[in-house]
């Protein structure tokens, strides 16, 4: 049998990161990507993603990602609001959808499903990663195929997003980043390969320019991109280096006028 989760959480940070260029020593990114791709092999499943939320603001921050799927699954619940993953993390328990094309989750989450099933993604696995009474995140994984968890793939699931809760609870400079998710403008981490730091100071942006809350100016920021079908993270930068403003949608869904 090939190493258990144990095993992979208690190596020495001397050993080989995997993917997303993170520094050995001990880095919280190598140490979450290690627990990742234990939970891809575990799990039998194609790709993995940690994602931080805040329950009382819609600021989401990417941890890791194996691959680009990944990245493109969690950066679509952000940018469109709805799927499993924040399912998971505002109901505190898995939720584990072997078919994303199977009747009922095109209702459930009618943006999302069109869109994931687009990129490939057949099969999404959410595991709420545990926190001091509420969850810190989502360990989503995905497969490019149907199908449900094994009794042993789920309980794998789990023990992973349980070792990820003990790497952020134990890191300092990530849980300042779980914090400042309630004041998306204090976020660190900016070089973080995954950060959304940029889309955060974009978002601050147009609430400016729309005369609209933090909240909001975020959700318009996310619906301009979903309506436009542009990567966030591609019109973030364009904001902030004043490339692109989106003050001519000053009022539209309740903006101030002025």
């Amino acid at each position: 049998m090939g190493d258990s989760v144990e095993d992979a959480f208690q190596r020495r940070p001397e050993e080989p990161r995997h993917h997303g260029g993170a520094e050995a020593g001990g880095s919280l990114v190598g140490g979450v990507g290690l627990v990742c791709t234990t939970a891809v092999r575990l799990t039998a499943t194609d790709g993995c993603a940690v994602a931080l939320l805040s329950a009382r603001s819609s600021a989401r921050e990417l941890v890791y990602a194996t691959d680009a799927t990944a990245q493109q699954v969690d950066e679509l619940q952000f940018v469109v609001g709805e799927g499993p993953c924040l399912d998971a993390y505002r109901t505190d328990r898995p939720h584990l959808w072997p078919d994303m094309s199977a009747p009922g989750t095109a209702t459930r989450w009618p943006a999302f499903t069109a869109e994931v099933v687009a990129l490939g993604v057949h099969a999404i696995y959410a595991f709420p990663i545990p926190g001091n009474g509420s969850p810190l995140g989502v360990l989503e994984l995905h497969r490019l195929t149907t199908g449900g968890l094994s009794t042993a793939e789920e309980e794998s699931g789990l023990a992973c997003a349980t070792a990820i809760g003990r790497l952020l609870e134990s890191d300092v400079d990530r849980l300042a980043v779980a914090t400042a998710l309630d004041d998306p403008g204090l976020v660190v981490g900016a070089d973080d390969e995954f950060s959304r730091a940029l889309v955060f100071n974009a978002s601050g942006m147009v609430a400016v320019q729309l005369a609209v809350s933090a909240d909001e100016g975020l959700a318009r920021l996310r619906a301009y991109c979903f309506a436009n079908g542009r990567p966030i993270s591609e019109v973030a930068a364009d904001i902030v280096a004043r490339r692109l403003s989106l003050r001519d949608q000053r009022d539209i869904r309740g903006g101030q006028g002025g």
